[in-house]
């Protein structure tokens, strides 16, 4: 797999991995990790939210409305 970066994106790539002693391969692939790792996580949040939909573990908004208003005034 390639990945085209724009000149500008390339440069400051450049620049950071200069900053950080490493090379912008090692920086790509870290962050690359720390990207797929964040998309898996939203997108088991989102398959839970589904589950908890047709399970019937919902609550209407006003009810949550409610819920934080006697949060708010117990503080």
């Amino acid at each position: 797999m390639t990945l085209e970066l724009t000149s500008t994106q390339e440069q400051r790539l450049q620049n950071l991995a200069e900053h950080a002693g490493r090379s912008p391969n090692e920086l790509v692939q870290e962050e690359m990790d720390r990207f797929l790792a964040y998309e898996e996580d939203m997108l088991k949040a989102v398959q839970r939210g589904d589950e908890d939909i047709v399970a019937g573990r919902v609550l209407e908004h006003s009810e949550v409305v409610a819920r934080i208003e006697r949060l708010l005034q117990t503080r």
